[in-house]
C-alpha cells in the first residue's frame, strides 16, 4: 500500500517509480505532482502525471470531457507507437504489434461511430496526430542536444538531472500566464478562437467561449481555481493554431515559440519551434542573409503580427521575410 501523510495541507503519497518509491502530492483537485520539484512532468523523478491530471480536471468539472478528442488521442498514440516499434532493434514480438494494431483499430472504429453520429472527427484526429508528432520531435530534440553535449557518446537515456536541465533550457514550451487558461482558449471546452474570449472578472485568468461554458465551469472554478479579484495576468502569447486560423494574414498579437531543433540546410536557417501548448512547427528564414539574428536551439522567438505559411514539402509554420525582422525578438 502506498504511504500517505499530510504535508503543508497537501496529501503526500509514495508512488512506484523506476528506482523504487517516489514521493508525490495531490492537490485539492486530485492532480498529482512530484513532491521534490512540484512538477507533473519531471525528468529527475521519472514521472509523467499529465494525462492523469487531465482526467482529474475533467472529473472535477474544470475541463469538459470530450469522448471524440479522447478517442483521437488514443488513435494517434497507437499510430506513433507502431511507427516507433518499426524502428526498434531488436524488433518487438508480433504479439506486441498485434495488440497495438488491435487498440488502433478499436479507436478507429469508435471514431467512425462518432462520425456516423454527426461529429466532425477529421480535424480532431489531425490535431491529435500533430500533437503526437510534436511529442516525437521533442524526444528527438532531447537526443540531439544530449549528443551535442556529450561528443562521441552513442547511447542516451531520458531521465535524470542532465535530462531535466536540457528540457528546461532547450525544449520546455514558453511559459504561459497560467497552467491551463489563456485569453484565446476556453478553459472549459478547450475550443480556441482568434479573438479574445469572455474572461472571469474575478481572477482575470480563465476565459470562456460563452456564458454556457462559464456557468458550467463556475462551481469547480470558484472552489478550486479562482483567486483574488486583484490578481493580474500577463497577456497570453499566440499559439501556432491561433496564427493558422488567420489563413496567412497577420494575426493580432505576438507568437512566442522556442526553437528546439535545428533543421537548417545549405545556408538557410530552418528550426522546429514549439509554442506554449507544445505544438511544433517550422520557422524558415527567407531574409537577405537567409538567417534570423540570434536564432539557435533553446532560443525564444517572439513575433508581432505573425503570419502562417504552408511550405511546398507539406510542412507548415512561418516564413520569415526581411521586413519581418523588425517585428521579431530573439532571446
Amino acid at each position: 500500500m502506498p504511504k500517505k501523510s499530510k504535508r503543508k495541507g497537501k496529501t503526500v503519497s509514495s508512488t512506484p517509480s523506476f528506482d523504487g518509491l517516489m514521493d508525490s502530492y495531490t492537490d485539492e483537485v486530485g492532480r498529482m505532482f512530484c513532491t521534490e520539484h512540484g512538477r507533473d512532468y519531471c525528468h529527475v523523478c521519472c514521472v509523467d502525471y499529465r494525462m492523469g491530471n487531465r482526467v482529474q480536471e475533467e472529473a472535477a468539472g474544470l475541463r469538459k470531457k470530450d469522448e471524440v478528442e479522447d478517442a483521437a488521442r488514443m488513435y494517434a498514440t497507437c499510430l506513433r507507437a507502431l511507427r516507433g516499434m518499426e524502428r526498434m532493434h531488436p524488433r518487438p514480438s508480433e504479439e506486441i504489434f498485434a495488440q497495438n494494431r488491435q487498440w488502433r483499430d478499436e479507436q478507429k472504429a469508435l471514431l467512425d461511430k462518432f462520425a456516423e453520429e454527426g461529429h466532425d472527427v477529421a480535424p480532431v484526429i489531425q490535431k491529435a496526430i500533430v500533437r503526437e508528432e510534436s511529442d516525437e520531435l521533442e524526444m528527438n530534440a532531447m537526443t540531439e542536444q544530449m549528443a551535442r553535449m556529450n561528443p562521441g557518446q552513442t547511447h542516451f537515456e531520458i531521465g535524470g538531472e542532465e535530462s531535466q536541465k536540457i528540457y528546461d533550457e532547450f525544449i520546455r514550451p514558453p511559459k504561459t500566464k497560467s497552467t491551463r487558461g489563456d485569453y484565446f482558449t476556453c478553459a472549459y471546452c478547450g475550443k480556441t478562437s482568434d479573438k479574445k474570449l469572455l474572461m472571469c472578472s474575478r481572477c482575470k485568468t480563465y476565459s470562456y467561449c460563452g456564458k454556457e461554458c462559464q456557468k458550467a465551469a463556475w462551481p469547480a472554478h470558484k472552489k478550486n481555481e479562482c483567486v483574488k479579484k486583484e490578481t493580474e495576468a500577463k497577456k497570453a502569447k499566440l499559439t501556432w493554431e491561433q496564427v493558422e486560423a488567420h489563413g496567412g494574414m497577420p494575426a493580432p498579437g505576438t507568437l512566442e515559440v522556442k526553437a528546439i531543433s535545428d533543421e537548417s540546410y545549405f545556408v538557410r536557417q530552418v528550426f522546429q519551434c514549439r509554442d506554449r501548448v507544445g505544438i511544433c512547427r517550422r520557422i524558415a528564414a527567407y531574409t537577405n542573409s537567409q538567417k534570423i539574428p540570434g536564432l539557435r536551439v533553446g532560443a525564444t522567438v517572439q513575433w508581432k503580427k505573425p503570419r502562417f505559411h504552408y511550405f511546398t514539402d507539406g510542412s507548415s509554420g512561418a516564413r520569415i521575410e526581411e521586413e519581418d525582422l523588425e517585428n521579431i525578438v530573439v532571446k
